[in-house]
């Protein structure tokens, strides 16, 4: 078939950009999860972002208005949850630690991918309550492996809501330790689970960066999380100004343009 020239120009750049994500597909060996956060608080994150998700459905007068996109590129507080619950369904499945919900993470991650496309209000709420009956299912996680399964605009989004909240925690460490251990850990396998998604960023010819700071995002956040086990104020403070800087390096090479709401 003899393709008009714009369509083959478009055909021969798609080409080339499906090439260049063939030879990024090689993500960096992935150390065991065990070494960077207890599955515990993975196994608590995925209840609480669960709950979170049922809070979004609560009142469809604030659900409207939550969904309402000024912007077009805005990411509501449904996607980012839906997509970050699809990533830590995905972190429980290939964790080397058992989890009680490792069977029901290919059934979590199904039905957060479903949710995220939800259009409106009723919808949305059944969508709630298929992840929640989602909890107790069953399935094969032996096929799973670390791929792309969420978005990075949602995900990037709410890195910074899990970051302030542990900002705020920490003020109060001795108080609000499982608060730390949870976003601590969520935040580790976002960015772990970010890697897959180098093609999204507004520089997808720099995967190796990408990788590094995701890296570096994870190792900080998991450096939290074993400070905040220890119950080692100091540490966990240190830890922290190493994500802040993680974040604020790869802000300066990669920035995508996401309104936050």
């Amino acid at each position: 078939m003899n393709l008009p020239r714009p369509c083959l120009l478009a055909a021969l750049a798609a080409a080339a950009v499906a090439a260049r994500g063939l030879s990024a597909a090689d993500l960096p060996q992935s150390p065991a999860l065990s070494s960077i956060v207890p599955v515990a608080d993975l196994d608590g994150q995925v209840k609480f972002y669960l709950e979170e998700l049922e809070e979004c459905v609560q009142d469809e007068a604030e659900y409207r208005h939550a969904t309402n996109r000024i912007d077009a590129k805005a990411v509501t507080k449904l996607e980012k949850k839906t997509h970050a619950l699809a990533v830590l369904a995905l972190a429980v499945a290939l964790h080397d630690q058992p989890s009680q919900f490792k069977q029901a993470a290919p059934g979590l991650i199904k039905a957060a991918q479903d949710l995220a496309k939800a259009a409106d209000y009723p919808s949305a709420r059944q969508g709630v309550e298929r992840a929640k009956a989602a909890l107790f299912s069953t399935g094969d996680s032996s096929s799973l492996k670390w791929m792309k399964v969420a978005a990075m605009a949602p995900l990037m989004g709410e890195v910074p809501l899990i970051h302030t909240r542990m900002k705020r925690d920490i003020r109060r460490f001795d108080r609000n330790i499982a608060r730390l251990a949870g976003g601590s850990a969520a935040i580790a396998v976002i960015a772990h689970g970010s890697m897959p998604n180098a093609d999204e960023t507004e520089k997808p010819d720099e995967v190796q960066k990408w990788y590094q700071y995701c890296i570096e995002m994870r190792d900080a956040a998991a450096a939290v999380n074993r400070a905040v086990h220890a119950k080692s104020l100091d540490a966990a403070t240190e830890a922290m100004a190493a994500l802040q800087k993680s974040c604020d390096d790869c802000h300066a090479v990669f920035h995508q343009d996401v309104v936050v709401e």
